[in-house]
C-alpha cells in the first residue's frame, strides 16, 4: 500500500472532484437532468438504474448514455408522470435496451422491490441527501443485499452525481465509511500493491485514510491512472 500511496499522496480532494466530472457517466447524467428538470424524477431513475446495473453486454459508460438518451426522449412526452411509474418505465426500457440484456427477469423483480423504497424517499428526499450512510443502510436492507455490495455503493456514487448535477456542480463529499465498489480493475491495482495486505477491503480502507480522500473519490484518481499504475 504504501507504493501505492507514494504514487498518489499529492492528489486532493478537489482533484478527485474534477476528475469525476469529466466521468462519461457524469455527462450522461447532465444530459438526462436538462431533459427533465425534476430533481425528484431525476433521482428515481438514476437508483432505479443503478440496482439492475450488472452483467451489461459493454461498458458501463455505454449504457449510462443509452439510459440517458432514452429517457431524455421518453419522459418529456410523459408530462405530470407518478413516482410509482418510475418502475414500470424501467420495466419497459430494459427489454429494448441493446446493452442491458442478461437476466432481464431477475432485474425486473429487482425494481419491484425497490418500489417502497422510492415512495418513502420521494418524501424524505432532503434527508436522505444529507445522510448517505442510512440512505446507504436501507437501500440495502431493501434489496436483500450487504452494504458493500457493489450495486449499493454504486448506487451511492452516482446518488453523489446527482447531487453535484442539481446543486449546479457544487460536489457532496462521500463520507469515510461508504467502501469503494471493488472491481476488477481495482483487483488487479491491490494485486500489484498489496505488499502485505490480504484484505482488499482494509487495503483501500487505509489508503483513503493516508491520502484523506473518501473512498468513493478515491476510486476516480485510481480510475484515471489505471493504465500507469499498472505498468
Amino acid at each position: 500500500m504504501w507504493k501505492l500511496y507514494t504514487i498518489l499522496k499529492d492528489y486532493t480532494i478537489d482533484d478527485a472532484l474534477n476528475i469525476e466530472k469529466q466521468d462519461s457517466q457524469y455527462k450522461s447524467l447532465e444530459k438526462l437532468y436538462a431533459n427533465l428538470r425534476n430533481k425528484e424524477l431525476f433521482l428515481s431513475l438514476v437508483l432505479a438504474n443503478c440496482i439492475v446495473c450488472y452483467q451489461l453486454s459493454s461498458t458501463w459508460e455505454k449504457y449510462w448514455e443509452e439510459f440517458a438518451s432514452y429517457f431524455s426522449s421518453v419522459i418529456p412526452a410523459k408530462a405530470g408522470i407518478y413516482k410509482i411509474d418510475i418502475i414500470k418505465l424501467m420495466i419497459d426500457f430494459l427489454p429494448n435496451s441493446k446493452w442491458n440484456k442478461r437476466f432481464v427477469d431477475t432485474k425486473i423483480n429487482r425494481l419491484w422491490k425497490l418500489e417502497i423504497f422510492l415512495s418513502k424517499f420521494e418524501k424524505e428526499i432532503d434527508f436522505y441527501s444529507n445522510n448517505l450512510i442510512i440512505l446507504r443502510n436501507e437501500l440495502a436492507t431493501t434489496m436483500w443485499q450487504k452494504k458493500d455490495a457493489k450495486t449499493i455503493v454504486f448506487a451511492i456514487k452516482m446518488i453523489l452525481y446527482w447531487l453535484s448535477i442539481i446543486n449546479n456542480w457544487k460536489s457532496t463529499l462521500c463520507p469515510f465509511e461508504i467502501e469503494i465498489p471493488i472491481d476488477s480493475r481495482l483487483t488487479q491495482i491491490f494485486e500489484k500493491y498489496k505488499e502485505n495486505y490480504t484484505d482488499i477491503k482494509l487495503f483501500y480502507s487505509d489508503l483513503s485514510k493516508k491520502i484523506q480522500i473518501p473512498e468513493i473519490h478515491l476510486d476516480a484518481i485510481i480510475w484515471v491512472n489505471f493504465e500507469e499504475l499498472m505498468r
